[in-house]
C-alpha cells in the first residue's frame, strides 16, 4: 500500500464538513480587530494629509475560538480545509453584535484539552467589506439609528440620523443623556440645550496612561556634544490607546458605529479626559472588540492627534 496521499484533499477523510459556521457558537473571549488603510504623507510643522487607499479601507480579523467535541472539531477542521485559504466564508454573528459579514481564513489550531474538549481556533480576515459605500448602514456594526421626533424618549448611547447637514455623512448624532425630546431648538441635534454630540464624548476606563514624544531635531557635534533643536510647530501630540471595559451592548455599538462612520481617516474633536482641558482633534486608524460575555464588551481604541485641529465639513 503505498504510503503516499493527495495532500489536497485535506488532513481529515472521511467526515463530513459543517454545513457553515451558523451551525456552531463561537466562545467568549473571542476577538475582532479593526485596522484601517490610509495613505498619508507629511508637510511641514507635523501637519499631514491624509486619505483611504480605497473604499474598503477598513478591514476587520476576527480571531474565533469554537469549543467543540471531537466529532464537531473534526467537522469544523475539515470545513476550514477545504476553503483552501482563499475562498470566502460567511460569517453570521448569533450575537447579532456584527453584520453578516464573508472573509478568507489561512489558518487555524486546534488545542486538544482532553478526549471530548476541543478548542479550534481560526482568523477570519475581511478585506472586501465597505463601510464607505454603506455609510448609512455600515458593512460591521449592526445596529439601528432613531430619527427625532418630540416627545420621544431617547437614553444614552442612541444613535439619531438627523439630516440637519448637507454632508450625509455628518448626520449622526450620539446620545449624551437620557431625556424627553422637547424642542428641536431646545434639545433637537443642533439645539440650544442638546443631548447630542458628534465629538468623541465616550469616557474611558480609569487607569490610562499615556506618552508624549515631543518633536525634535539632535545636532550630534561629533567628538564635542549633544544639541536639541526645536525646529518645527506641534511638537507634543497627544495620542491615546482607550480602554472600555465589560461595557453594555448599548455603549459598546454606539462606540463602534462612532469609529466606522469615522473611516478609520476622518476626524473628530475630543477633550481628553485626563490633566488636559484643550479640545483637540483627533482620528482613529485601529480599534479591538472583545465578546466577554452576554451584554458584556470590551473596547480598545487607538487614537491619534491631528495637529492641524480642523475637522472638515466635507470631510
Amino acid at each position: 500500500m503505498s504510503s503516499f496521499y493527495d495532500r489536497t484533499t485535506g488532513n481529515i477523510s472521511g467526515i463530513s464538513p459543517l454545513a457553515s459556521l451558523g451551525s456552531e457558537f463561537p466562545a467568549y473571549g473571542s476577538r475582532v480587530s479593526i485596522t484601517s488603510r490610509n495613505n498619508m504623507y507629511e508637510t511641514q510643522n507635523g501637519f499631514y494629509n491624509m486619505m483611504p487607499m480605497s473604499v474598503n479601507n477598513l478591514n476587520a480579523k476576527f480571531d474565533l475560538r469554537y469549543d467543540l467535541p471531537e466529532n464537531k472539531a473534526q467537522q469544523l477542521v475539515r470545513f476550514l480545509e477545504l476553503k483552501s485559504g482563499e475562498q470566502f466564508i460567511e460569517f453570521d454573528d448569533p450575537s447579532d453584535f456584527y453584520k453578516k459579514v464573508s472573509g478568507v481564513c489561512d489558518n487555524y489550531a486546534v488545542n486538544h484539552i482532553n478526549k471530548q474538549h476541543y478548542e479550534v481556533a481560526f482568523s477570519l480576515e475581511v478585506f472586501q467589506a465597505s463601510s464607505i459605500l454603506n455609510w448609512s448602514g455600515m458593512s460591521y456594526i449592526n445596529t439601528s439609528y432613531k430619527t427625532w421626533s418630540n416627545g420621544q424618549n431617547f437614553k444614552k448611547y442612541d444613535i439619531l440620523y438627523s439630516g440637519v447637514n448637507s454632508n450625509k455623512l455628518n448626520n449622526f448624532y450620539y446620545c449624551t443623556e437620557d431625556h424627553t425630546a422637547s424642542s428641536t431648538s431646545i434639545d433637537g441635534p443642533t439645539g440650544s440645550s442638546a443631548r447630542w454630540s458628534q465629538s468623541f464624548f465616550f469616557e474611558p476606563d480609569v487607569g490610562i496612561q499615556n506618552d508624549v514624544k515631543m518633536r525634535v531635531d539632535t545636532v550630534d557635534f561629533k567628538n564635542s556634544f549633544i544639541q536639541k533643536v526645536n525646529s518645527s510647530r506641534n511638537i507634543s501630540l497627544v495620542n491615546w490607546q482607550y480602554k472600555f471595559e465589560n461595557i453594555d451592548d448599548q455603549k459598546a455599538k454606539a462606540i463602534f458605529h462612532f469609529l466606522e462612520n469615522k473611516f478609520g481617516y476622518r476626524r473628530f474633536y475630543h477633550t481628553p479626559s485626563s490633566v488636559y482641558n484643550r479640545l483637540k482633534v483627533y482620528y482613529c486608524p485601529s480599534w479591538q472588540h472583545t465578546w466577554n460575555y452576554n451584554n458584556s464588551h470590551t473596547l480598545e481604541i487607538e487614537i491619534v492627534e491631528d495637529p492641524l485641529g480642523i475637522v472638515p465639513n466635507d470631510q
